[in-house]
């Protein structure tokens, strides 16, 4: 789902680096320099990022074509017994000098047993399924800020305390504290908008009962001028495992969540679209080679901006299928997806998906997906795949999608490998005045050495007018060409120069959607971990 609208920009007072510094790192470095304790571990990584380039020459206020952008993030972990802390660093910085910004964009201390959890400062969390909360983390990815203009890396974290406790079956979590929307970056500190705002106070108690597993979970948020009371309820279980069947598996789970009612009527089960409620169930069967899964989705009023629904949505690993994905809408949407997989041992896997979603308006959003995928052997010299997907999503006018591609990768010779994607995607458009077809084309060869690194060559052609890519208005063909190269500098360093011309729009990882600024120019990543 899409980051949700952040909270009203908040004013609070500015705290100059330095105090805001010392602040964070005092009780870690008391902590450090307690005696008697043993094992000190220290880890960490750094995210490095330099861009010499823009957006295309069509976008207002850009600035200079060889504009220099340096965004660094380097996150640290220091554990000593039961006790762990740390702390993640960003800075931003332009050749322009616009809303520069470097300080601690979370830090944290944690004590843990076997039993307990303890974390005070910034953490990550899910009640239930995130029907009601869910606080995470994108790893890996850097957004480009309209504004103000400045990377960042997204983060839906909550800046508070969290607690776990377990006794035998009973498993409990408390939290609060200040969530974020992850939208913001800490340049939008000094514009006034806080990134950590609000309250969410909450938390969720689970029993295992044979093979079942049966909670309930509770959240107050207060955000803006308002307050929100969220209960959900939620049973996990396998009849198949009650009654000692051994030859199949069929996992259960079903969660129904409100907002601001009693707690009889949560029992009503009500999906009244004027009534904020979250209905969520699925099922999946594993039998042998086959594998068989189904889920529901019934969501109304149910955008609170700490949680995060399933969206019930395949995530493609395609690159045209995975940018023109159907972006979650909870304010009201029913749907339902199935799909099944079946292996064929040693030689293929077949999969089929079936996705569907109406949202208010009547407008619907539908895919269904076919893919024919070689299994991997280590005697085999080659692997291929081959997909096609139809689909609609009428809450973008998009009437009717089609796409189809070959995947394939050929190991040459000892290390040596070459892999070709090539995928086509034509569409059409319904307008006022008409409709509008347009085709993507996406073509990538690469050629690897294991354990060195890889080359890649990336064409995309598009005859699209809303592409965010272009410049010159209109369906003219456009092209956008890059070349991509990694290198394992060592095994703890990684190094990634992007060239050329980079397409922009939808992207989506682990369930979460977020746009892509078009690029031109060269970007280099080096990613250490130590």
């Amino acid at each position: 789902m899409p980051w949700p609208l952040s909270a009203r920009p908040a004013r609070r007072p500015r705290w100059s680096p330095w105090r805001r510094t010392a602040l964070t790192w005092w009780p870690i470095a008391a902590l450090a320099l307690t005696p008697g304790l043993a094992h000190p571990q220290v880890s960490g990584s750094n995210l490095f990022e330099g861009q010499a380039g823009n957006y295309p020459a069509s976008y207002a206020n850009r600035g200079p074509s060889n504009r220099l952008d340096f965004y660094d993030q380097v996150n640290l972990a220091y554990g000593f017994g039961s006790v762990f802390a740390g702390l993640r660093f960003e800075t931003n910085r332009n050749s322009q000098n616009e809303y520069p910004y470097a300080g601690i964009s979370a830090r944290f201390a944690e004590w843990n047993d076997a039993h307990y959890r303890v974390r005070v400062g910034n953490f990550y969390s899910i009640l239930g399924r995130g029907l009601i909360q869910r606080a995470f983390e994108l790893n890996g990815v850097v957004l480009d800020q309209r504004f103000p203009r400045s990377r960042y890396a997204p983060s839906r974290d909550i800046d508070g305390v969290l607690a776990d406790a377990d006794w035998g079956p009973v498993r409990t979590t408390l939290l609060t504290g200040a969530p974020s929307g992850g939208e913001s970056s800490l340049a939008g500190e000094e514009l006034g908008f806080v990134r950590n705002t609000g309250l969410a106070s909450g938390g969720q108690i689970a029993a295992r009962l044979r093979d079942a597993r049966v909670g309930a979970a509770y959240l107050r948020t207060i955000a803006g001028l308002g307050q929100q009371e969220l209960g959900s309820g939620f049973l996990a279980f396998d009849p198949a495992r009650w009654l000692g069947v051994e030859s199949l598996s069929l996992p259960i789970y079903g969660e129904y969540a409100q907002a601001n009612g009693s707690f009889a009527d949560w029992w009503s089960f009500q999906t009244d679209p004027q009534v904020p409620h979250a209905l969520y169930a699925g099922a999946n069967l594993l039998v042998g080679n086959l594998g068989l899964s189904a889920e529901w989705k019934d969501y109304g009023r149910f955008r609170l901006g700490v949680n995060d629904p399933p969206s019930l949505v395949r995530e493609h690993s395609y690159v045209l299928l995975n940018r023109s994905t159907h972006v979650l809408v909870a304010d009201r949407e029913v749907g339902f997806q199935f799909e099944g997989t079946y292996r064929l041992p040693g030689w293929a896997s077949l999969t089929a998906n079936w996705s569907q979603a109406d949202a208010a308006n009547a407008r619907r959003f539908e895919e269904h997906f076919f893919e024919l995928r070689s299994d991997a052997a280590q005697d085999r010299t080659w692997e291929a795949g081959a997909f096609y997907d139809w689909g609609k999503d009428e809450l973008i006018s998009i009437s009717d999608r089609r796409t189809a591609g070959l995947v394939s990768t050929v190991r040459i010779h000892g290390p040596w490998s070459a892999s070709l994607d090539l995928e086509r995607q034509a569409a059409t458009r319904e307008l006022a005045i008409g409709s509008e077809s347009f085709e993507d084309l996406y073509l990538s060869g690469t050629v690897a050495f294991a354990n060195l690194g890889s080359a890649s060559v990336v064409w995309t052609r598009t005859t699209d007018p809303l592409d965010p890519s272009r410049v010159v208005p209109g369906s003219e063909p456009l092209h956008l060409v890059g070349g991509v190269i990694d290198g394992q500098l060592s095994p703890g360093h990684q190094a990634i120069l992007f060239f050329g011309r980079r397409r922009g729009g939808l992207a989506c990882t682990a369930g979460t959607c977020y746009e892509v600024q078009p690029f031109e120019g060269a970007e280099l990543r080096i990613v250490s971990r130590f």
